[in-house]
């Protein structure tokens, strides 16, 4: 099914996928699971420890931690980014699931001026079998009125 059908969309979302669940007169349908590039364990041929040169100390860190970080944070930019093209084309866009990668990626949203006039919730929820995701998201815009 096309996702141009489709003007309202509930979103699970964490940091490793998303499920896109479309929403029209009462009817769903997973769109589209998206995976995220983000690897939670990463291991670096020939990686060390993150300790400095001079100090068996793990309070003095390396810039490998650095490099880590920046690596991870790219990840989910690129993450968020695939995901607001995905989204550009919904009018209602709920987001739910666990953890903070849904307020993240609201307030991404928000920032971002073509999605102004859009409406968009959030809630947390846990993990969801495809049918608990369809139900969640038919109950949520059966009983919403944005």
């Amino acid at each position: 099914m096309s996702d141009n059908s489709y003007k309202q969309v509930g979103v699970w979302i964490d940091h490793a996928k998303a499920h896109l669940v479309g929403y029209k007169k009462g009817k769903v349908e997973v769109i589209e699971t998206i995976e995220s590039p983000y690897e939670s364990i990463k291991r670096t041929e020939g990686e060390v420890n993150d300790m400095t040169r001079f100090s068996p100390n793990p309070e003095h860190t390396s810039n490998n931690e650095h490099k880590k970080n920046n690596i991870t944070q790219n990840e989910h930019n690129e993450y968020f980014k695939l995901m607001e093209a995905k989204l550009h084309a919904f009018d209602d866009i709920f987001l739910f699931g666990p953890g903070t990668a849904k307020e993240k990626m609201r307030n991404r949203l928000r920032e971002n001026k073509s999605f102004n006039g859009k409406w968009f919730a959030v809630q947390s929820s846990d993990k969801m079998t495809d049918n608990q995701l369809l139900a969640f998201v038919r109950e949520f815009y059966d009983n919403a009125t944005p």
